[in-house]
């Protein structure tokens, strides 16, 4: 009879804890059906470049931080993820986030860095540039767009840069009054182009305003009757120049965006 009783009391002891241990089961899964946004996997710069956003990467006075700006869309999109890569000394950073699309001009700001949660930064050095990477999503067919960029920090004040994959090459003396400077492979332009684009579109972003005259070479993709064409910022100028094959080279305004037509 004894040991009948003490197996009860063992058995609702033992109830009692897998009923206390099936509780604080059930309640951790719902700590964990949280889950971050999955980016879709998408190929990138697929549609046509006259079907593309024009985008600029600009630096900002303090060194230390850039905007990613979107100016205007041909393909809607309401939202576009955005996975900024870069060359900082001998590592690889990244900065990565959302940009809603409401009424355009929208832009991001991204430190050049990273903050600890107590609020501390630390910069990143010698900068050279990466690559953006932009989804655009919430139109009737999302798409993604990848091209380069490149960062120049001038403490030399030098007067000549080119582009991350040297096909744009520009000197100026004014340049030289410009600290830093990002020269990046936009993936589309602004408006309707005055004549058929056949180059890479640049956008030259420095941090102070642009003023005076260049020597710009561009190398197109083919050869023709090329010319220069620069985006002011309100419409589009033209500048002829000398040709040879498919390199094509003009005394230019300093303005915001370049690419040859043909």
């Amino acid at each position: 009879m004894k040991n009948k009783k003490i197996l009860m009391i063992g058995l609702a002891i033992l109830v009692l804890v897998g009923g206390g241990f099936f509780f604080l089961k059930k309640d951790k899964p719902a700590e964990e059906t949280t889950t971050r946004k999955k980016k879709l996997s998408l190929p990138t710069n697929i549609i046509p470049v006259d079907e593309r956003p024009y985008v600029a990467i600009k630096p900002l006075a303090d060194g230390k931080n850039l905007e990613i700006e979107i100016y205007s869309l041909v393909k809607d999109a309401t939202t576009v993820d955005y996975e900024l890569e870069y060359q900082a000394g001998t590592l690889l950073q990244g900065a990565f986030g959302e940009i809603e699309l409401g009424s355009l001009p929208e832009k991001a700001k991204i430190l050049l860095g990273s903050c600890s949660a107590g609020g501390a930064c630390t910069f990143h050095e010698d900068v050279k540039g990466g690559s953006l990477l932009t989804r655009y999503v919430g139109g009737d067919e999302p798409y993604a767009l990848k091209s380069d960029w490149k960062y120049i920090d001038n403490q030399d004040r030098d007067t000549a840069f080119s582009s991350k994959d040297a096909k744009f090459q520009i000197d100026g003396k004014t340049l030289a009054q410009q600290r830093f400077l990002v020269i990046f492979n936009s993936p589309g332009y602004p408006k309707k182009a005055p004549g058929t684009v056949v180059s890479d579109i640049y956008s030259l972003a420095t941090s102070s305003n642009l003023s005076g005259e260049a020597e710009l070479t561009i190398r197109a993709a083919e050869e023709g009757e090329l010319k220069i064409a620069a985006w002011t910022g309100e419409e589009w100028m033209t500048y002829e120049g000398e040709v040879d094959g498919k390199m094509v080279t003009a005394t230019v305004d300093l303005y915001e965006l370049y690419t040859v037509i043909k």
